[in-house]
């Protein structure tokens, strides 16, 4: 039976809640809990403790309450509005489903489909926040090279023909100044098939479909500068031209095959154990569509989103 006592100023009874949910405010110099009233059926009074809702259970409130963010668009197919749904959505501020003690995301489930991120090995798991202090639900995830962090998708993805993918990043260059290797898209079992940064000098993008088939992007000097430190950026195919665009401006238009893409891991490429990405994920998407219609709606939304993160 819960332990209960009396108040001093009254026969009203105080609930004993877990101390550590408990809210307090200072009164008069003393530290004392916030109580609110409530009255049973026989009349007698009882004050409640007010205690925080812990951290898990908002984060599952907030995957289950997908608001605008991001779901389906309507585009112009072929002169007719369609209904265009994505593949997945993973968005940091619906929250992640499991956090371990020491504040790393063990899984990251899907706001829109049934997808999810996770890492089984604790060691390679990103953090909530930079360097871990951040909140669940508040902070986007933080991948460290040096911890050698990525995410491994339960069901793979094969965008096919035109698509739309989405993400909003923080690259990390683990020395100033020198952006390389901000490993994002990777297939497990295929070195060959994955979308960076940095891969080769002067070069900033990199699609590859294989050893025989891939699209960089050329830059003056040998390494990619960001348009900004956090930056939303937008990968779109189309027949067989490839869009980039960093915060809603393109930067690149190149010629692209038309292999499918295939990709199961964000933050690594194939079974390469180091490098690995260097910085935060708040947001990714993707939509077997070539997207026009919305574009910049979706684009702006997206970054709005992720400029209220904390931590």
């Amino acid at each position: 039976m819960r332990s209960i006592k009396r108040d001093k100023v009254s026969p009203r009874l105080i609930k004993q809640d877990a101390l550590k949910n408990n809210v307090y405010a200072t009164i008069d110099g003393v530290l004392q809990p916030i109580v609110y009233d409530t009255i049973e059926p026989d009349g007698m009074g009882n004050k409640n403790n007010v205690y925080l809702t812990p951290e898990d259970r908002l984060a599952k409130r907030k995957a289950a309450s997908n608001t605008k963010a991001i779901s389906t668009v309507q585009e112009i197919v072929g002169g007719t509005a369609t209904l265009v749904s994505p593949e997945f959505v993973f968005d940091y501020n619906k929250g992640y489903a499991e956090v371990t003690s020491g504040n790393n995301i063990k899984t990251w489930l899907a706001s829109f489909s049934r997808n999810q991120l996770s890492q089984s090995d604790e060691a390679l798991r990103p953090d909530v926040g930079l360097d871990g202090r951040g909140v669940n639900g508040f902070s986007p995830a933080y991948f460290s090279a040096n911890n050698k962090d990525y995410m491994t998708f339960n069901n793979s993805i094969t965008l096919s023909g035109d698509f739309t993918v989405f993400l909003y990043v923080e690259p990390i260059p683990e020395v100033a100044n020198v952006h390389t290797n901000h490993r994002f898209l990777g297939k497990s079992d295929d070195a060959d098939m994955y979308f960076s940064i940095g891969e080769y000098s002067n070069r900033s993008y990199s699609l590859s479909f294989s050893s025989s088939s891939i699209v960089l992007v050329s830059i003056t000097g040998l390494y990619w500068k960001p348009t900004t430190k956090k930056l939303l950026i937008t990968l779109q195919r189309s027949g067989s031209a490839l869009y980039i665009r960093e915060n809603g401006v393109q930067v690149a238009s190149e010629t692209t095959p038309i292999t499918d893409f295939t990709f199961n891991q964000f933050g690594r490429i194939g079974g390469i154990t180091s490098p690995t990405y260097n910085g935060s994920l708040h947001h990714i998407s993707a939509y077997n569509e070539y997207i026009s219609t919305n574009l910049e709606d979706l684009e702006q939304s997206i970054i709005k989103q992720a400029s209220l993160a904390k931590g």
